[in-house]
């Protein structure tokens, strides 16, 4: 279900969003802790951002205590590259690590930096979350500790689906009892003047979550009535997309109780007043044209940003922001510096408002090769898919885990919309989609092969040209290093990567 769009102005300053304080305490001011609050694959679809069916009263208190983005993207369409880019403050693309579940590079490159070692460089105490329990309960309750980078794997050590472990401290909670959150165990190490720089990935949300949320809600008294949930155009309304997307709504509802134990425990511990709180999912819900997909249902994502005393409460911003602004707003809150290689903006700073367009990348999906880029601003997204032949939903993931069974039915029968059929198809067919942002919220009308909108595809094809001779960014010439002219169905990203290397 697309949530409800508001056209919300922001104001014309940054400065009237943000509260500084003009005079400073001689003595010495305590760096603020830091709480990123990390959700796998949920969309804006929460209360605050519009949806009235859903039950998010944790996370709408959040948004209500400071500041609400509108227009926040992520940077890749899928987990892994996109943790990349929350902990490198850079698009994947631009250091090498852009595939997902394939080739990952062994370390950044020369003048590149991870976040979680800036901090603790900063004199930040570096906190990951682990629920206690087994790999299943730890997915559905509390956080999972994934970190999921596509660099220095190493061996896994608190998440099979992440490398090693790159927060110095693991934190095991349980979900049951929220005052093991920020007290005891690792935290005993902690000095008691040391900020904190804390991060828990929280799954709840994720396909996985959709029938234990919908038990959730059912036991709560929160659950969504399916007659009540609009079917967005590009599904089908059959009775396996209403159940899917209610029980996704569900799990949403079960998230924010999952957020909700963060934020009540913070506050137990007297520690709100000082934590600068971050809350953000990677990418689209685990659904059909959301996850691995560029369209907006893939990458717009909730943002919000809690600093009690720094930033003003009910505030909203509608300039362009991205998971990449994450790191250098946690290092400029730590009021340490900022690496010049670092592509991301503060959030909280005046250049968010000076900026056109975000980027981002979709490559190789679960080893399976694909290569499509996006350029957003706040009128129009461009998206360029380098190989059309590849389907939508061209890797096994995709269709054993985000496809519709009733829709792929539908569409062996030709009993889908032109809309509809577009991801179920055997081939993208097109090479280039423009959508107007404001006028065509759902992007049901690609712009473009409309003769009045060429000069604008003309234009969006040069800045994504510019950006990637800027950053580096090189899509694989897979039907050259293959010899094919169309790059067959579930090619591996390796497989093009060894053939290229060996030539």
């Amino acid at each position: 279900m697309s949530t409800k769009e508001y056209n919300i102005e922001v104001s014309e300053s940054i400065n009237e969003t943000i509260h500084l304080k003009k005079k400073e305490n001689k003595k010495k001011v305590q760096p603020p802790n830091v709480l990123i609050l990390f959700l796998d694959d949920l969309d804006p679809n929460f209360g605050c951002y519009g949806n009235d069916l859903v039950k998010t009263p944790n996370i709408d208190k959040l948004a209500s205590e400071g500041m609400l983005f509108t227009r926040s993207y992520a940077a890749a369409a899928v987990c892994s590259p996109s943790h990349t880019t929350l902990f490198t403050g850079c698009y994947a693309s631009t250091i090498g690590a852009a595939h997902h579940r394939s080739t990952y590079i062994d370390k950044l490159p020369k003048g590149y930096f991870i976040l979680t070692e800036l901090m603790k460089d900063a004199g930040y105490f570096t906190v990951n979350f682990k629920s206690d329990g087994d790999r299943m309960y730890n997915k559905i309750y509390g956080a999972t500790a994934k970190t999921d980078l596509n660099f220095d794997r190493g061996k896994p050590e608190n998440n099979q689906e992440s490398g090693k472990e790159v927060f110095e401290h693991l934190k095991i909670i349980n979900p049951k009892n929220i005052a093991t959150y920020f007290k005891g165990g690792v935290w005993d190490k902690k000095s008691k003047n040391q900020p904190f720089f804390a991060y828990a990935n929280i799954e709840t949300g994720k396909k996985h979550g959709f029938i234990p949320g919908r038990k959730w809600a059912k036991e709560n008294g929160v659950s969504i009535d399916s007659t009540q949930v609009k079917i967005p155009p590009h599904y089908a309304d059959t009775k396996e997309v209403r159940s899917v997307l209610t029980a996704s709504m569900d799990a949403v509802s079960h998230v924010d109780f999952e957020v909700g134990k963060f934020l009540k425990a913070l506050k137990n511990e007297g520690l709100d007043k000082n934590t600068l709180v971050i809350l953000a999912s990677d990418h689209g819900a685990t659904l059909s044209r959301h996850k691995q997909q560029l369209w907006t249902t893939g990458i717009k994502i909730p943002m919000i940003i809690r600093w009690p005393g720094k930033v003003i409460k009910s505030s909203v911003n509608s300039e362009l922001a991205s998971i990449i602004d994450i790191a250098p707003t946690c290092l400029t809150a730590a009021k340490t510096n900022v690496p010049t290689t670092m592509e991301g903006l503060n959030l909280l700073g005046s250049d968010l408002q000076k900026r056109k367009y975000l980027f981002a990348t979709k490559d190789g999906m679960d080893g399976t090769f694909d290569a499509s880029r996006s350029v957003i601003s706040k009128e129009y997204q461009f998206i360029y898919h380098y190989f059309p032949e590849i389907p939508f939903n061209g890797n096994g993931y995709a269709r054993r885990t985000l496809s519709f069974k009733s829709m792929v039915q539908l569409q062996k029968e030709n009993k889908l919309t032109a809309l509809q059929e577009i991801y179920y198809a055997s081939e993208k067919r097109i090479a280039i989609e423009l959508y107007d942002l404001e006028r065509d919220v759902d992007q049901i009308k690609n712009l473009a092969d409309d003769t009045n909108y060429q000069k604008i595809v003309e234009s969006y094809k040069n800045v994504l040209s510019d950006w990637q001779k800027k950053t580096g960014d090189e899509i694989l010439n897979a039907r050259k290093i293959l010899g094919v002219k169309k790059v067959p169905l579930d090619t591996k990203v390796d497989e093009i990567i060894n053939r290229k290397t060996s030539k």
